[in-house]
């Protein structure tokens, strides 16, 4: 089942993303490409007063529209992703966490993209210091019940995959159910 690589371009090369197409063999010797977009990872926070999640809505570019989401960032080169999401909650939200709790992580499209992302529980919310406004967005924090997030998940308001996952493993964390992802040691 592996796929072996023959040939790599990179067509492009970006700040952020870069794009690869594979030559690759199947088992059966047959051969295709594969366009593969690489990210270097991810992170998304679950910022919660134990009443309320901190949520934040901003443009998203290629959804053509403003989107509600938990605060996310993408990892610098070398950044450990717990160090990742410490920065980017004090970013989008102007909080800290005393208490950090990893999540479930996983692959948000595998089909085409590299993105690893890994969910952060982030607790004991306290305002942050100055924090730098990151001078590519535009964000609005907004605070809402975990039911009332679990309601607009469920009305279509709340639509990108890392949001709903992490949303979602929330509840039935605090629910008393097992969490999803592997098992924490």
């Amino acid at each position: 089942m592996p796929e072996r690589t023959l040939e790599t371009r990179r067509p492009f090369v970006g700040h952020l993303l870069r794009v690869r197409v594979d030559e690759v063999a199947l088992d059966d010797g047959r051969r295709t490409t594969r366009e593969i977009v690489e990210h270097p990872g991810a992170v998304a926070m679950l910022a919660w007063d134990g009443e309320q999640l901190a949520l934040v809505r901003q443009w998203r570019h290629a959804a053509g529209r403003a989107l509600l989401e938990v605060p996310a960032g993408t990892l610098e080169p070398g950044e450990d992703p717990a160090a990742t999401a410490a920065r980017e909650l004090v970013e989008e939200t102007k909080l800290e966490a005393d208490e950090w709790e990893r999540g479930p992580a996983f692959f948000t499209a595998p089909g085409f993209c590299t993105e690893y992302l890994t969910v952060y529980l982030a607790s004991g919310l306290h305002a942050a210091g100055a924090g730098d406004q990151p001078d590519d967005e535009e964000l609005e924090v907004v605070r809402m019940t975990l039911h009332e997030a679990l309601e607009a998940v469920d009305r279509g308001e709340i639509e990108d995959a890392k949001s709903i996952v992490a949303i979602l493993w929330l509840a039935r964390r605090l629910a008393g159910g097992a969490g999803i992802g592997p098992a924490r040691s």
